[in-house]
């Protein structure tokens, strides 16, 4: 039996009338690369926003490496216009906010890519590893931290080398081709 990483079930987002992802599930197993396709308007990105915290379910559940991490059922005026199914098998609300799932370990890139232009492919994902970091203002000040500011960096050099980008590690972000651009901001979203 595989060992699930993400867990979808009964996932519905409906925005007053119109149902944008409905009854959605998906099992994603360690090791597995799963795509998610459809035409314009499938609700795949809508499918995302829920799973990463960015929208809070009209209804359904998410795990994340085994623990349940979204939780939602209809409510308020949506108890009347829900139109999906498994009104009845969810109870709690859980909505954590994007930055607590990336905490967990979820990351996610968009459509649109969104580098730091004025800043070097190198600076662009030690960035990212803020949200990890044990540091704090006056231990930076006073460089208390340099130790994890050195096993960060070296972290950094490892996820460019994995993505292709070492050798442009020093180079502005904006200055790398649009396929190169994607590279970095999965570095980022691994980071």
């Amino acid at each position: 039996m595989k060992e699930n990483v993400l867990k979808v079930e009964n996932v519905t987002m409906q925005f007053g009338g119109v149902v944008a992802v409905d009854n959605l599930n998906l099992e994603v197993g360690k090791g597995e690369i799963v795509a998610l396709i459809g035409p314009n308007g499938a609700g795949k990105t809508t499918a995302f926003n829920v799973i990463t915290g960015v929208y809070q379910p009209t209804n359904g559940a998410v795990w994340f490496q085994g623990e349940k991490i979204v939780e939602n059922h209809p409510q308020g005026k949506m108890k009347q216009q829900y139109k999906g199914e498994h009104a009845g098998d969810y109870a709690q609300v859980l909505a954590p906010t994007p930055d607590k799932v990336t905490r967990l370990g979820m990351a996610r890139t968009f459509q649109n890519i969104r580098l730091w232009k004025s800043q070097t492919v190198f600076d662009n994902v030690l960035i990212a590893k803020h949200c990890r970091a044990a540091s704090n203002v006056f231990s930076a000040a006073f460089r208390l931290n340099r130790k994890e500011e050195a096993a960060q960096r070296e972290n950094v050099l490892e996820l460019l080398e994995t993505v292709g980008l070492a050798d442009v590690k020093d180079e502005p972000a904006t200055s790398l081709p649009y396929g190169k651009q994607r590279r970095l901001e999965i570095a980022r979203a691994l980071a």
